[in-house]
């Protein structure tokens, strides 16, 4: 071939290949450690409900310092419409608050300096707040911090009424987290939330995300079943237990028998077209001391 004829070869400055060179390991650090989720229904609502827990020092090692950077990373992939909280505080919401600028929140007033507890992150692009309040789990669901003899410790639930700007309809979104300590407590408090859905307009969707406390074999758990809620996992997955959503930072590791405690439901103008528990993980280390539950549901007839 004549020298004169052939293509001229291409030099790269060094200095631009350097640069392409940071840029390429730039996006690789910026790859999503955790898999981001995408909505599978046009209409469909992305919910996750976490127990985040409280910010005590029980477990050495897990503190809320140690783990709010893993709490944010696994909440930002999961792509929710809404994120309904238990065992939060107002730590937990100065923290998590500027990586969400997209969400407003809604809560119940529950303890010193107007604390609102079991609070529900809501998106601002899908939703707009009408109303939002609670009732307490007792057999005087109006009276401050009432509770039943049977129970522990106080138990609310929070009630939020949106308008999805997506369809035009109305949702009805309540959050709550059943007494830890006894099961006839928790027999109760779930008689106080049916009660609660009986009085609900059949026409108005309503989801109701929590950790219970308790397993599907319940009768916690029945009774809210068989007042028209459907348990989003088994709706997807089949009527299997699936395992342990509390594992108390142990994970897998956890070697006690434990049913899935907490739950995503929703009556039947919803229809669950995903669930999952959230096992992700960081180095041994986890969000939480329980796994977060997740669920799509689509609007139904």
């Amino acid at each position: 071939m004549n020298k004169a004829s052939a293509s001229p070869r291409l030099r790269v400055p060094r200095l631009l290949l350097l640069a392409l060179s940071a840029l390429a390991t730039q996006l690789c650090m910026a790859a999503p450690e955790f898999a981001r989720q995408r909505h599978l229904s046009p209409d469909g609502i992305r919910v996750v409900s976490a127990n985040i827990r409280f910010l005590d020092k029980e477990v050495p090692g897990n503190e809320w310092e140690k783990r709010k950077e893993l709490a944010r990373d696994v909440l930002l992939a999961q792509d929710a419409d809404l994120i309904c909280f238990q065992e939060f505080r107002g730590e937990h919401l100065e923290f998590l608050k500027p990586s969400f600028p997209d969400y407003e929140t809604a809560g119940f007033v529950d303890g010193p300096g107007k604390r609102k507890a079991n609070t529900i992150f809501f998106s601002k692009k899908r939703f707009q707040k009408i109303e939002e309040g609670g009732f307490w789990l007792s057999d005087k669901p109006g009276s401050y911090r009432s509770k039943f003899p049977e129970s522990g410790s106080v138990r609310h639930v929070t009630t939020l009424t949106l308008k999805d700007t997506l369809t035009g309809k109305k949702l009805l979104v309540w959050n709550t987290h059943l007494d830890h300590a006894h099961q006839p407590g928790r027999d109760k408090q779930a008689g106080v939330i049916t009660s609660f859905i009986k009085k609900t307009p059949d026409a108005l969707p309503l989801l109701l995300t929590g950790d219970f406390n308790c397993g599907a074999g319940t009768k916690a758990i029945r009774d809210i079943k068989e007042n028209g809620m459907t348990d989003s996992y088994q709706s997807v997955h089949g009527p299997g237990e699936p395992g342990r959503t509390y594992h108390n930072f142990l994970g897998e590791k956890y070697g006690k028998p434990h049913p899935k405690i907490d739950f995503v439901f929703c009556n039947k103008l919803l229809k669950p077209v995903a669930a999952a528990i959230i096992r992700d993980s960081r180095d041994g280390h986890y969000p939480s001391d329980h796994y977060f539950v997740s669920a799509e549901l689509a609007y139904g007839e």
